[in-house]
């Protein structure tokens, strides 16, 4: 039985990767470093801010990485107002069927817990999400199933009786790892060739699609 889903944030619940390109090249330009595409933002986003700083820098200045994102790139991620941040198509009416149906929702992202936690008093929350669950001291990012069995553990729910939800290879993972069953969603930032590489074997092309399959599971 489904008594819970736990979502990615990033390019599963939230279009962030706009505000997360602004964000890194005004840090980059801060640093005296060339700005990203938009594309290579993408690729380079899901394994946490300390790894997206990482590859943002030029390879000669990678050394560089842990103060540029502690000092540089967080300061201006953390002051970000997300206003090019959207949710995607359908998914209030998504999110809504699966609460009706009595189904608890969490999210679980590598995104830093104080990034989330703006984003869960702001466009997050008329989504109903009971826990909101980042990077944090001592929790170690995705696909560390660490995150999802704390969400699991607040929810009161095991992980037989839940599904991650996500649009990245760390998703597959995270939910494998933790012993759950998974749906890779096919609207966030990797293709569904790198989801089936990493292990995924349900894809959802939308929110309406995604209900069906998550309703289905009960």
């Amino acid at each position: 039985m489904l008594k819970a889903v736990l979502f990615d944030l990033d390019g599963t619940v939230l279009d962030t990767l706009p505000d997360l390109n602004a964000c890194m090249n005004a840090a980059l330009q801060k640093f005296g470093c060339p700005p990203l595409s938009a594309e290579e933002t993408r690729r380079y986003i899901g394994h946490g801010g300390l790894q997206f700083a990482q590859l943002a820098l030029p390879l000669e200045r990678r050394g560089e990485a842990e103060y540029f994102y502690k000092n540089i790139y967080c300061p201006i991620h953390f002051a970000c107002k997300n206003q090019l941040t959207k949710p995607f198509p359908g998914e209030a009416e998504c999110l809504l069927r699966l609460r009706e149906a009595g189904i608890r929702l969490a999210v679980v992202t590598n995104k830093s817990q104080t990034a989330a936690d703006a984003l869960a008093k702001t466009l997050l929350q008329p989504f109903g999400f009971s826990v909101v669950i980042g990077n944090r001291d001592g929790m170690p990012v995705k696909p560390d199933p660490a995150g999802a069995r704390l969400a699991l553990s607040s929810l009161g729910v095991g992980a037989e009786e839940a599904a991650f939800v996500g649009d990245g290879d760390t998703d597959v993972q995270t939910a494998k790892n933790a012993g759950m069953r998974s749906v890779s969603v096919l609207w966030g930032y990797r293709t569904r060739g790198e989801l089936a590489a990493a292990g995924a074997e349900r894809f959802a092309e939308n929110f309406a699609a995604l209900g069906d399959i998550l309703l289905e599971m009960r």
